[in-house]
């Protein structure tokens, strides 16, 4: 990979910079009249026996259309009930009944976190069951913030569900659902 190569990707400088101005801001006007960067992110490649640095700059404007938070997170469930006895009767989650449930050609629930929805979807998964790795953070998962990690491993202990810790030591726990979904709830 040669230095002129990588001088010339809009967001990727072979040698460092000040940090003043960033490259993707030099490339594209912005409607700010100061170009901002996030950080300076440093790689080492080495291609051909030879080690390069390569310098990503993020931009610290967001998208035009105007990112705000993350809606929903829609969860294939094979039997609404009993992902319902799992979400809404062991975890506590409560029903949003504002969402439309006959609206749609499947069975369904949207459930509150925080301010923020799971939409359970009775359809067929198309994910295997089988083969999946034991533990969740190597798997799609979803992420739900939570208190105490310690009061729900005994919840989960006391209800007979498998989960494991977080490999890094930090305070969370993974666990799946009767579909196999996996879940990861960490303590903030």
């Amino acid at each position: 990979m040669s230095a002129k190569f990588l001088a010339s990707l809009p967001l990727l400088s072979a040698s460092s910079s000040s940090g003043k101005t960033c490259a993707a801001a030099r490339a594209r006007p912005s409607p700010s009249a100061t170009p901002h960067c996030r950080s300076l992110s440093r790689l080492s490649v080495t291609t051909g026996g030879e080690q390069q640095t390569i310098t990503a700059q993020e931009p610290v404007q967001e998208p035009e259309y105007g990112v705000v938070s993350i809606h929903h997170v829609g969860i294939l469930c094979e039997n609404l009930e009993r992902s319902m006895a799992f979400y809404k009767d062991l975890l506590g989650l409560k029903v949003n009944p504002a969402r439309p449930t006959d609206k749609l050609p499947y069975r369904g629930a949207w459930l509150w976190v925080g301010s923020e929805m799971i939409h359970l979807m009775e359809l067929p998964n198309p994910d295997p069951l089988t083969g999946r790795p034991e533990h969740g953070g190597r798997d799609r998962h979803t992420c739900i913030a939570i208190k105490d990690v310690l009061k729900l491993k005994e919840i989960f202990d006391k209800a007979g569900i498998s989960y494991t810790l977080s490999k890094s030591g930090r305070p969370a726990i993974f666990a799946r659902d009767p579909d196999g979904n996996a879940l990861e709830f960490t303590q903030v």
